[in-house]
């Protein structure tokens, strides 16, 4: 099924490009739905500190032959030994002990010229540079990681990009946030996303100045073996699974493809969007719960999978294993 909008819509894709696979698979998506004109991707943030998660944003750009997409990366010299990353380190440590890291092997099997020379912004100012010449209420922020580089966007100054602060370049430019995290109705707790930068997160949560989605679905069908079916060795999204999943087809879950296909496609006719709720982040580590909204001062929804799920599931998957679209 192929949407027509009159006019692609504009996104920022921010991916913690780094302990899961599903969001190079979430690229993916946005690449296909790029092809159809369904999306523009103006540019990519990554919200890890780690130059091989942007080299691998790089090369699965390179693979949809859209190479002049603009990557960012959030700089964090205090990875090793900071605080700040603590719980991501320990996450890091258990995941690795049943998967496999993909991204140094990745950005070493596709090595080029252009993955060594291509220029990486800082995240800050590509986010600034990127909504600034912009249309007016127009961008789609579709975030898949952390949300330590959106607050670092709403707590930036004014600069020559923008005589706008950025929450007020934000409320300019920005349509909607659609983040990936476990915020399920009622009531949850924080798995990660959130959770490996609390503090980030219920700032994001509580200030952020336009309609905010958020996304939970994921664990309800798994993605992928068809990529090792349908698409090249070449593939590098391919390749980034199978490393991952320390074999081919073998399915993963699907949180950010359908938080990706959201972004661009809304909720009909796979999802429906709960409206008329505010989501609260405590200060208790990971623990999250929506209340009523009162006011609209708080733009809060949230998704839910519509019955049959196999119509969504196969919508992720051909937008997943589509060939890229042939240079002109």
């Amino acid at each position: 099924m192929k949407f027509d909008h009159p006019e692609p819509i504009p996104i920022i894709f921010d991916t913690d490009m780094d302990l899961d696979c599903d969001d190079a698979g979430a690229l993916a998506v946005l690449h296909a739905l790029m092809d159809f004109n369904e999306t523009k991707i103006l540019g990519v943030i990554v919200d890890v500190p780690f130059e091989a998660s942007a080299k691998c944003v790089m090369i699965i750009n390179n693979y949809y032959n859209r190479p002049e997409i603009p990557v960012g990366l959030l700089e964090n010299t205090d990875y090793e030994k900071g605080k700040k990353y603590q719980l991501y380190r320990g996450a890091k440590k258990r995941i690795g002990e049943f998967r496999d890291y993909y991204t140094e092997a990745i950005v070493e099997h596709y090595s080029s010229d252009f993955t060594k020379s291509q220029k990486i912004w800082e995240s800050v100012n590509l986010y600034r540079h990127l909504l600034s010449t912009s249309e007016d209420h127009s961008v789609v922020i579709v975030a898949v990681g952390l949300l330590t580089a959106l607050k670092a966007l709403l707590d930036s100054p004014p600069d020559d990009l923008s005589p706008l602060n950025g929450i007020d370049l934000v409320s300019l430019k920005v349509k909607k946030l659609v983040t990936m995290g476990i915020g399920r109705f009622p009531s949850a707790q924080a798995e990660f996303n959130w959770l490996m930068d609390w503090e980030s997160a219920r700032f994001i949560i509580s200030h952020w100045p336009t309609d905010l989605v958020v996304q939970s679905n994921g664990t309800e069908f798994l993605i992928e073996t068809k990529l090792s079916i349908k698409t090249p060795e070449s593939n590098p999204v391919r390749k980034i699974y199978e490393t991952y999943l320390k074999s081919p087809r073998r399915g993963n879950s699907s949180w950010d493809l359908i938080t990706a296909l959201y972004g661009v496609r809304g909720s009909e006719p796979y999802l429906e969007e709960k409206k008329g709720y505010r989501l609260i982040l405590e200060p208790e580590l990971g623990k999250n719960h929506w209340v009523p909204a009162e006011n609209q001062e708080f733009n809060h929804s949230f998704l839910v999978l519509k019955p049959p799920r196999i119509r969504l599931k196969k919508a992720i998957e051909d937008l997943l294993t589509k060939l890229p679209k042939k240079k002109r």
